[in-house]
């Protein structure tokens, strides 16, 4: 049923009406599992958790909640209008591949890193799904049984590619191989040729994102500079008591002493810097990922993929259009 038709009907009007508490409860319990979950899930393989994250308090209700609920309750909707009557199974798989990209998102967010066991569970529904719609033969996200296969192997090799290429130019790894193995859970879902849909949305996400930060920094220095120009007193102002010639000559000697002793211990301090710099970048070079260096690319994956589902007649079409322009 077409999603405005399906909203005119009571059993519909019921349903979009309930994922909204829905939304806000999944929204609570994700905030509550990010908090509980082990802390060594939100870590590197080799690293030792933070007190942060071993105190349980890591996300809030409030600056994370709010947000999340209102990206689940929206994603419930959507999906619900679009696989409405007779597509339960699909709504509820759906939803809880929504519910799953949003906590990878937020934990990519914040520690950069993305726990595989979100990675397994999202992969698992997604599989569930897909061998869902090729059993009952619906043919809605897939078709042909080759399609989820194709669909994770390629997204797989994209990350893995822009990895590599990272590596080439930047000589350190610019995507984690959390990426990977997340994309390869994408892939099983949106098959092919949704894994290039959705890659492309995540790319326009990411674009749109960094070119936002971009414009707030220059117009935040911008209105820094300023503020500092308004701030630096004005020289010479004529309320400002003059020191005699015999007070200038006794602070010039002051300062001079007082300078002669500071270049001294600049001079025994600079050896140290010198030294600290070459450790560091040593350090950095050991494989170390400096700061900048590594791309949190899960939260935009994590949007590509609630976006194709929220989404999903509206890409089909869009693409559908693009496609017939070859024909």
């Amino acid at each position: 049923m077409q999603p405005f038709d399906y909203l005119n009907t009571l059993p519909g009007l019921i349903w979009v009406i309930a994922c909204i508490p829905v939304g806000i409860i999944l929204a609570v319990s994700g905030v509550y599992l990010l908090n509980h979950i082990p802390a060594k899930w939100l870590c590197d393989y080799d690293e030792t958790p933070s007190e942060e994250l071993i105190s349980g308090k890591r996300f809030s209700y409030i600056s994370t909640g709010i947000p999340t609920a209102i990206v689940m309750t929206v994603c419930l909707v959507l999906c619900r209008l679009q696989f409405n009557k007779g597509f339960d199974i699909y709504f509820i798989m759906l939803s809880l591949i929504i519910f799953t990209a949003v906590l990878i998102a937020a934990a990519d967010l914040k520690y950069q890193i993305i726990p595989d066991q979100f990675t397994i569970a999202l992969g698992v529904f997604a599989l569930g799904v897909s061998v869902y719609d090729l059993v009952r033969g619906y043919g809605i996200l897939h078709s042909a049984w080759w399609s989820p296969l194709a669909g994770a192997a390629i997204g797989a090799a994209v990350m893995i590619i822009i990895d590599f290429l990272g590596m080439l130019v930047y000589h350190r790894e610019g995507m984690g191989f959390g990426d990977v193995k997340l994309f390869f859970a994408v892939g099983l879902l949106t098959g092919f040729p949704g894994t290039i849909y959705a890659f492309i949305i995540s790319v326009i996400t990411a674009t749109v994102f960094f070119v936002g930060i971009i414009i707030a920094v220059r117009i935040i220095g911008i209105g820094g500079e300023k503020e500092k120009e308004m701030d630096e007193p004005e020289k010479d102002s004529p309320g400002e008591d003059k020191k005699s010639p015999e007070e200038d000559k006794e602070s010039e000697t002051t300062q001079n002493e007082n300078t002669a002793d500071e270049n001294e211990n600049k001079n025994d301090n600079d050896n140290t810097q010198v030294q600290e710099q070459e450790e560091d970048g040593e350090q950095e070079d050991d494989g170390k990922v400096g700061l900048g260096s590594y791309l949190a690319f899960g939260p935009y994956i994590a949007v590509a993929v609630c976006a194709y589902i929220a989404l999903f007649d509206l890409i089909q079409y869009l693409a559908g259009l693009y496609l017939n322009l070859f024909n």
